[in-house]
């Protein structure tokens, strides 16, 4: 849409959004226990029809984290392999849209070379018998996203997707905030995202090494080696971690205290931050840095 100069400040495109954020693990029934003991409730395990990966999710109302790990080696397993050899941990983030055909519309529309969508399949197992999720997926082009390597992801079960005990957690976290991508240099990010999401949506100065990505729902940090102390309460990237790399994962909650409570008794170490935020390190959740900072859910 137009401001009153006529100038193109707001993109509105199809795409909007945390979907889910994806955590590659190395042992998948390992995995779902740590995150169980971190207060997370999972559901039940699904395996994606015509490929050697399968999933645990952890649901909120509006999106998810899903925990990703190979159940079998000799199919197709989408790069999982390879990303596993430098260790477990936030592996990407899909973006949303309800509509992957308009999408890819409106970015033919944009001057942008994308793919058709494509369809991938889910069998959720469950004492009732399986059920199948169905999905349609959009890959972005790289120079689109620079940082990641995603798509939007379009649900066509969204009604078997998520069932209303698995939406309490005993942590207290309702969903997601941030997502921190840690990148040697910002150069592009902010021309590629307002072309994704519109002029407002971003904010930041890559020369500063710090750029936030309002995604209409939630954030996509951008940062490099040197901010990511700033950003994530003087914590360190991993030198030997190769780059572009997904760093942090930002989880609102009503009350941290809550939270804190609960992984006490739990006997998980953590820390806290100035403003009462969470922190707990990425030993203890799979290779992915996690912070329940206070939030209300929408």
């Amino acid at each position: 849409m137009s401001d009153a100069s006529g100038s193109q400040n707001m993109v509105e495109g199809p795409i909007a959004g945390i979907d889910h954020a994806l955590i590659g693990v190395a042992d998948l029934e390992q995995a779902r226990a740590s995150f169980e003991r971190l207060g997370f409730t999972t559901s039940p395990r699904g395996r994606h029809i015509g490929w050697g990966t399968g999933n645990y999710t952890i649901m909120f109302e509006h999106d998810y984290v899903e925990l990703l790990g190979v159940i079998d080696p000799t199919q197709y397993i989408h790069g999982l392999d390879k990303f596993l050899e430098t260790g477990e941990g936030l592996l990407n983030v899909a973006l949303a849209t309800k509509d992957a055909r308009a999408s890819h519309q409106w970015l033919l529309q944009q001057g942008i070379d994308a793919v058709e969508p494509e369809k991938l399949q889910r069998l959720l197992e469950g004492e009732g018998g399986d059920k199948t999720l169905q999905f349609n997926n959009i890959h972005l082009p790289p120079d689109l996203t620079p940082g990641l390597k995603t798509f939007a992801c379009e649900h066509l079960t969204p009604e078997k997707l998520r069932q209303p005990s698995w939406l309490s957690h005993p942590n207290g976290a309702n969903g997601i905030t941030e997502v921190t991508i840690v990148m040697e240099s910002l150069s592009g990010v902010r021309e590629a995202y307002v072309r994704l999401f519109g002029e407002d949506a971003v904010s930041g100065d890559e020369r500063k090494g710090n750029i936030t990505v309002d995604t209409g729902q939630d954030e996509l940090w951008f940062v490099t080696p040197k901010t990511f102390p700033e950003r994530h309460y003087d914590k360190n990237i991993d030198a030997s971690l190769g780059l572009p790399r997904l760093a942090a994962l930002t989880l609102s909650v009503a009350d941290p205290q809550v939270t804190a409570m609960y992984l006490t008794g739990q006997q998980v170490a953590f820390e806290r931050d100035s403003t009462g935020a969470v922190i707990v390190s990425s030993e203890e959740a799979c290779g992915t840095f996690l912070v329940f900072a206070e939030g209300e859910s929408d």
